[in-house]
């Protein structure tokens, strides 16, 4: 900001301008030199087929890419590879760039690339990249540490012993160089002030008012201020006062003056604006209207022909891939974004959470709201925005902020992985909303964006859009604040708060009516891994050793596409119940180019060595785990015509799933081996194998099975 107390700049002599540009160009030209030899080693051990930098063509484009830690911002040492996916894309040139730090810089020709990424002590991440005509956004990669933090929950604990305080902390960067900023001021509207350290970290505490007598009051607020000396200061303004922690990652560009940011919550924001629902310009509503209907489902579980689909979801959770990084555009305006970050998926439900639902709710809100957060960003993962982001981080997408809050951290883990569903392969289009009650309160001063209110008062849905009426108490007498479809945010809080209700409850109440579908509200809980009914006997535990489980995964000559360096070994580390599991190694063969297909046998494949199991009544199921995405997993069963195999379970990844196989149902067999039929006739039959199934990957792939069981 420019002082206009200062006196007038003095002219400086022409020579010295001169000497100045002289001396300019030199340093830039030896940087040049510099910096295309470091580009030719750095494509080289990248991409050893890929031509040098200089056989560059016109159509490339500069690629720039920065990796930080997710948790505290730090820039990190990764190991970067880019792969090209098509015929066109190659990789010219991949150069560390001088002075920032975590930053390479990579000329790519047009074409599709997947990055992989990885640093010490961090998940890896991979995210596909699209270079065109046009010049690419800025990325960031956020890599979540392998061992999660508790900094943030004791933080939260500090400000619950306090009663009435919330903790903001976090660390100040120099955006510039990605260098930790000592010395900064933070400084609340409340007139408290704290001063960073030198790894830039900061903590300051706010005091929240006295109880307000309105029971659904939106949070008050608190300004912070972050200044340092040679930078533009930051003013983040609103940031909801919670009795909670928030932890925070600024960057600071070096310059002057101040820059304000609006960080009230969504609802806030939109109860002060022009279009008082959702701040969204006209050609981005459009797109949503038009992305709705294009998720439209063909699936309505009132027609004869899906009921039978319907029943089968409801009966049980189905098992459906969830994404393992999400790509994030950031700096938006609208759904045009200038910037991108590639978040862990399951990263970026806990630190966006808070953005849409208010973290100061009741924890099974909460949870219920990180369902329909979680599906939606997943059905754009499959459905992206545009080729370079999958979702935009406004309003016009989803409300998304790298801010943390202790208790959407909390809610987004206690329900990880879990997804909406319509036709138990894929996630639902998971739309929500404010205020759902078809009724608009003349005098309430809030706008309806609901065309449809034939529901009426105490009722939510929108039916000439495909979502029929729902008896919704809790809205009675509530303003419309929304379009009707899906979830109602502060009806998740009510039922929870005031009723009692679970997450589980008020998601299926919401989006399938409690098992009453309909229309678009026919969506189903999947990866919910309740584990197994009553009655269940576990035969394998691990607990002393591998069990029946004693082959390699290579042992059994239908497995291809893995080395005989895979293992299966007892790990006490990693595991769902006890104290320990079976950790089962994937190494690919680089001799072959084809799938995985794993048979991991029980007892050898000898049907002797197996414990019988019931076909009446009978099922066989097992917990599983593992972190990277893509897999599938089937049983074989010997029965007595042959070895019948089942169809696949995608594996979530990145949490425990209960997967569970009927014994009873024949639409859950195919034939396989022998004589098989594609059902199971015995009416007892042996275990002989579990499947692990995945496409071809250079990369070592862990999962973990503990607790192989039967119920009868």
């Amino acid at each position: 900001m420019n002082d206009p107390h200062s006196s007038p700049p003095r002219r400086a002599p022409t020579w010295l301008a001169v000497l100045a540009l002289l001396l300019a160009g030199a340093v830039f030209a030896h940087w040049l030199r510099e910096r295309a030899a470091a580009g030719a080693t750095a494509a080289a051990s990248a991409t050893p087929a890929s031509p040098p930098a200089a056989d560059a063509g016109s159509g490339d484009r500069l690629l720039r890419i920065r990796v930080r830690d997710s948790v505290d911002g730090g820039a990190l040492d990764a190991n970067l590879s880019i792969h090209p996916l098509d015929d066109g894309a190659r990789v010219r040139a991949l150069a560390t760039d001088p002075g920032v730090r975590g930053a390479r810089s990579a000329a790519l020709a047009a074409g599709e690339y997947e990055l992989r990424i990885g640093a010490a002590g961090h998940q890896r991440l991979s995210a596909r990249v699209r270079i065109d005509a046009a010049q690419p956004l800025p990325l960031t990669v956020w890599l979540p540490p392998t061992v999660s933090s508790d900094a943030l929950d004791r933080l939260a604990l500090k400000a619950a012993a306090c009663a009435r305080c919330a903790v903001f902390a976090g660390r100040v960067f120099d955006a510039a160089s990605g260098a930790p900023l000592a010395g900064a001021t933070v400084r609340s509207s409340q007139g408290g002030r704290a001063r960073s350290d030198r790894d830039g970290y900061f903590e300051l505490s706010a005091q929240l008012p006295a109880q307000t007598a309105a029971a659904e009051a939106l949070p008050a607020t608190v300004d912070l201020t972050v200044e340092a000396p040679g930078h533009r200061g930051r003013e983040l303004a609103g940031l909801p006062l919670l009795n909670d922690a928030r932890s925070l990652i600024v960057d600071l560009e070096p310059g002057q003056g101040l820059i304000r940011s609006d960080r009230r919550h969504v609802q806030q924001r939109a109860r002060a604006s022009a279009d008082l629902q959702r701040p969204m310009p006209a050609a981005d509503a459009a797109q949503a209207r038009a992305d709705a209907d294009a998720a439209a489902s063909p699936l309505d579980p009132a027609q004869p022909a899906t009921a039978a689909r319907a029943r089968v979801l409801a009966a049980r959770s189905a098992n459906v891939p969830v994404p393992a990084s999400i790509r994030v555009g950031t700096n938006c305006s609208g759904r045009s974004c200038s910037s991108v970050s590639v978040y862990a998926f399951e990263d970026y439900v806990g630190r966006g959470l808070d953005e849409e639902w208010i973290a100061s709710w009741n924890p099974q809100s909460l949870a219920a709201g990180a369902v329909a957060y979680r599906s939606y960003a997943a059905y754009y993962v499959a459905h992206p925005v545009n080729s370079r982001y999958d979702i935009c981080a406004s309003t016009s997408c989803q409300a998304f902020d790298g801010d943390s809050v202790s208790a959407t951290v909390a809610a987004a883990a206690a329900t990880r992985g879990v997804v909406l569903t319509r036709d138990g392969a894929s996630a639902a289009f998971s739309e929500y909303s404010s205020e759902n009650n078809a009724w608009d309160d003349p005098s309430d001063g809030l706008s309806c964006v609901n065309t449809d209110l034939s529901c009426g008062n105490g009722r939510n849905g929108s039916p000439r859009n495909g979502w029929p009426c729902l008896s919704d108490e809790v809205g009675r007498g509530r303003g419309c604040f929304g379009h009707g479809r899906g979830m109602s945010q502060w009806g998740t809080q009510r039922w929870a708060a005031n009723n009692g209700r679970d997450w589980r409850w008020i998601a299926n109440h919401y989006f399938n009516g409690n098992n009453a579908p309909g229309g678009q509200r026919n969506a189903y809980l999947a990866n919910d891994g309740a584990g197994p009914g009553p009655g269940a006997v576990v035969l394998e535990d691990f607990e002393t050793g591998v069990g029946r489980f004693d082959s390699a995964p290579t042992y059994s000559g239908s497995t291809v596409g893995i080395s005989t360096a895979s293992l299966a070994q007892r790990d006490c580390a990693t595991r769902r119940n006890g104290a320990c599991s079976l950790r089962v190694l994937l190494k690919d063969d680089p001799n072959v180019a084809t799938a995985w297909s794993v048979r991991l046998l029980s007892g050898g494949g000898t049907p002797a060595n197996n414990v019988e199991l019931i076909r009446a009544g009978g099922k066989v199921g097992l917990w599983i785990y593992t972190g990277g995405s893509g897999l599938r997993a089937a049983l074989s069963i010997d029965d007595s015509d042959g070895t019948e195999r089942s169809v696949e379970r995608a594996i979530p990844a990145n949490q425990w799933t209960y997967l569970e196989w009927t014994l009873g149902d024949d639409a859950q067999w195919n034939a396989w081996a022998g004589a098989s039929n594609g059902r199971i006739d015995a009416a007892g039959v042996r275990l002989d194998a579990v499947w692990l199934l995945r496409e071809q990957t250079g990369f070592d792939v862990n999962l973990y099975l503990d607790d192989v069981q039967i119920v009868h």
